[in-house]
């Protein structure tokens, strides 16, 4: 699993939407969940909808309008990821910068193996 906090009007989180589209349409939900955390505090629906819209994203997108879920996995800078295995447990965060294609498929299909 791959949990992403992004917003829309960061550079560095745009470039790797296509990426992760791209690996969701590849495994699926099935064997590689992507959720998108978008903090709305720092972002407005309408944005949103159309920076999805756009890109033609299919993976969830999730709306942290408080601010709780990104406290609590303490994020402070965006984008930041969270590779997770089946088991909860979060096996590397990538913060900043965003992720090539190669490293996302690397990660993933690492995930994918180990579970399977």
């Amino acid at each position: 699993m791959l949990v992403n906090f992004w917003a829309s009007w960061c550079p560095p989180c745009r470039s790797e939407m296509p990426a992760m589209q791209e690996i969701y349409q590849q495994y699926g939900p099935d064997d590689f969940v992507i959720l998108a955390v978008n903090n709305t505090q720092a972002d407005n629906l309408a944005d949103i909808q159309n920076f999805v819209d756009e890109r033609g994203l299919t993976f969830p997108i999730l709306l942290d309008n408080t601010g709780q879920v990104s406290a609590a996995y303490q994020v402070r800078s965006l984008p930041t990821s969270f590779f997770i295995d089946r088991e909860g447990i979060i096996r590397e965060v990538v913060i900043g910068s965003p992720m090539a294609e190669a490293l996302l498929r690397t990660r993933a299909e690492n995930l994918i193996s180990e579970e399977n």
